[in-house]
């Protein structure tokens, strides 16, 4: 996701969504007057929530325990400072607990609190509990950074006998409203645009009191939109083994796969949280390929979104031409009047073939061509535009270049400004073909082909495969670096090499673009300690003159980009290889929260005895980095459809798992369960039944 124009840095937030209805906030469940930090209470790119501050006795809370591991609910146990009573007793910490039980419901938009007080105390206690809260309706680019050109006026505050409600008509004629609802009587003061809320509570010893606030969000004259219902995805989806640390981090990628679909006219699977709860192009794609095996919902709700998006014009602005599909799509305030570019955009070089390399493995994995004939005027529209793109390359490779002076400079996953350099670390200049995107243009031809041929097409089926042998071999002769053994990064303005070392030539593999003797050099190349510091395997090489660790793009690591070269390594035969870096995935998860792979970390070695750095601007939840083991899994074990269901090639397993057991595998609208151990040879071997046959 880019860091250009708009970024801010993430905090690490205690995060719960359902639908799309989300709150972040700081781990004593507060969100801070002024914070511009992705906390808050969001739907439709406003914040709605913008202001939370709890506190006992005129102090804030001491925290003792904050999770969000159930997904829509979070938990926080907190307790007093030393604080002065209503009557002018003083009571020293620890006095007391304190739970705030939070729950947010995407279906009613709402974000119900619960907070439960037990007194510890000797003998009772009296104090106050006070809640100042605010509702500013900001558009989620402005916490980012960007300046709203138009703003509406915020209505007087209104209250009423059992709470209040903020008002606001946005300058795009959109009337958004916070309700919050008290279950007793409560002190209600201005503080500015803020109000706070009082309770004056009395506790006897060891008893407790309870109290309940309800926030209700509301969107008067809102654009039309379809609102499909949430499917319950990855129903029934599980894996168990012999490795504690395998089996939590493939529970918490299905968790988060689940929290992060969203509805906008049909279910897809979010970019990420806090800041991209949006269709985003490759990030949705490519998250709904690494869990297809599991559910093909989310890929049949994000392909025909994006189809229905897909470009009719020419508008520079936005990156839109015909046949191209989007890169996001946004529905806030500042989007609806024009003033960022995400209505949609189009800026990304890759999403359109990523869409064909989904509707060819989702052919392929469920075993029917049903999607690929409903969508067949947006495939062959899609097909056209990287044809024509193709062709007006003089090299004849998928490029982009810089739209307006404005626009995004950079257009493939490595987007940010200064995401794309040459070997000598000055910006590469366009038009600019990445090695990856050329991978993921020859797979899309390849697959489509498949699909002309089974649709009885084999002139068209030809065509694709004639192009795609061609792109085939000028790809391994214009960039193939033999003094580095791997791919360059990419071609720029008159064809010439951008040469370096970087992730993307392991991506290569993936496409299966590579010559078997280039690809098995790459992946030799990527495991080299300049690209492997021991977390993984980085964006950038530490020997180029861009490195910089702690960089978005320049030497971090990612989770998704290292699933997807493994992925290419177990392609090429290269299993060793492969294993080391799920290995090194399972190990990062241990050392982040909840054992969730973030975005993106810092790349710096890896050292005895301590752990990855967290990057400050990573999102603490994002789609691909949550797909990214379910689908090393799925690729390592060599899951394929055969004839009769799903069937393994040359499975091979994580060090340490000796023995699981996958439940949930779907083709069409049958599930199976896929059983894999290793012998005491090291032989791994497996069986994949029915689960009907499994049950009886």
């Amino acid at each position: 996701m880019s860091d250009a124009p708009f970024m801010t840095e993430v905090t690490q937030p205690i995060l719960i969504k359902d639908g799309a209805l989300f709150l972040a906030t700081c781990p004593n469940g507060g969100i801070p007057s002024g914070s511009d930090a992705g906390v808050g209470l969001f739907h439709r790119d406003t914040r709605f929530l913008s202001r939370y501050e709890l506190t006992l006795g005129g102090r804030e809370p001491l925290v003792l325990m904050s999770s969000a591991a159930r997904g829509s609910e979070a938990a926080h146990d907190l307790t007093n400072d030393r604080i002065v009573q209503t009557d002018g007793k003083l009571m020293e910490p620890q006095c007391f607990a304190l739970r705030l039980d939070r729950r947010v419901a995407g279906e009613s938009l709402c974000l119900a609190d619960r907070i439960t007080i037990r007194n510890f105390a000797l003998e009772p206690i009296r104090f106050e509990l006070a809640l100042t809260i605010d509702a500013l309706f900001e558009d989620i680019f402005e916490l980012r950074g960007a300046e709203a050109k138009a703003r509406g006026p915020l209505r007087a505050v209104e209250t009423q006998d059992n709470g209040l409600t903020f008002r606001y008509l946005g300058a795009d004629e959109v009337e958004r409203c916070l309700t919050v609802v008290l279950d007793r009587a409560a002190q209600i003061a201005a503080r500015g645009s803020a109000r706070q809320i009082a309770f004056d509570l009395e506790i006897g010893q060891q008893q407790t009191e309870a109290l309940e606030i309800r926030f209700f969000v509301v969107e008067v004259d809102a654009p039309a939109r379809a609102k499909p219902p949430i499917p319950a995805v990855y129903d029934g989806v599980s894996v168990t083994s012999n490795n504690v640390l395998f089996e939590r981090l493939l529970d918490r990628s299905f968790k988060d796969l689940r929290m992060l679909l969203t509805e906008l006219e049909e279910p897809f699977i979010a970019g990420g949280l806090p800041w991209f709860v949006a269709p985003f192009g490759r990030d949705s794609l490519i998250a709904a390929l690494q869990s297809l095996p599991f559910d093909p919902r989310p890929a049949e709700g994000v392909l025909r979104l994006f189809a229905r998006h897909q470009g009719k014009k020419i508008v520079a602005e936005t990156g839109e031409e015909p046949g191209k599909m989007p890169h996001e799509l946004r529905v806030g305030a500042m989007a609806n009047l024009g003033e960022v570019p995400h209505r949609p955009s189009y800026l990304s070089i890759d999403a359109t073939p990523l869409f064909l390399i989904l509707v060819g493995r989702h052919a392929q994995w469920s075993g029917s061509d049903d999607l690929f004939d409903e969508l067949r005027t947006s495939i062959d529209a899609a097909l056209a535009w990287m044809a024509a793109r193709s062709a007006a390359d003089e090299n004849g490779y998928l490029t982009y270049d810089r739209q307006n002076e404005d626009g995004v400079i950079h257009q493939g996953w490595k987007d940010s400004m200064t995401g794309v350099p040459r070997a000598d670390g000055s910006p590469s200049q366009g038009p600019v073909a990445l090695s990856e995107v050329q991978g993921y243009v020859w797979q899309a031809q390849r697959l489509m082909a498949d699909a002309f041929r089974r649709a009885g097409e084999d002139g068209a089926a030809a065509d694709l495969e004639t192009s795609a042998a061609a792109l085939r071999e000028w790809f391994n002769r214009d960039f193939w670096m033999e003094a580095e053994g791997c791919f360059a990064l990419g071609l720029e303005a008159g064809g010439r090499q951008l040469a370096v070392v970087g992730s993307n030539a392991g991506q290569v593999l993936w496409s299966g673009i590579a010559d078997d003797d280039k690809a098995r050099r790459t992946a030799e190349r990527m495991m080299r300690p300049d690209m492997n510091g021991g977390w993984g395997i980085r964006t950038l090489s530490a020997e180029a003159a861009a490195y910089n660790p702690l960089n978005y793009h320049l030497g971090s690591v990612w989770p998704f980009d290292n699933a997807l070269i493994a992925a290419g390594m177990k392609r090429h035969g290269l299993t060793e290889n492969a294993i080391s870096v799920f290995d090194t995935m399972i190990d990062v998860s241990e050392h982040f929260a909840m054992g969730r792979l973030p975005e993106f970390f810092i790349g710096f070695d890896r050292e005895p005895g301590l752990f990855p750095a967290r990057c400050p601007f990573a999102e603490p939840l994002q789609a691909w980095s949550a797909g990214a083991a379910p689908y090393l899994l799925t690729e390592l074990l060599g899951l394929r459809v055969g004839p009769s269901g799903p069937m393994m090639e040359s499975p091979i397993l994580p060090t340490g798992v000796d023995r699981l057991e996958i439940r949930g595998l779907t083709v069409g609208d049958r599930r199976f369960v896929c059983r894999v151990t290793r012998d005491a040879g090291g032989i791994v071997s497996g069986t994949v039944t029915s689960a009907d046959r499994d049950c009886a």
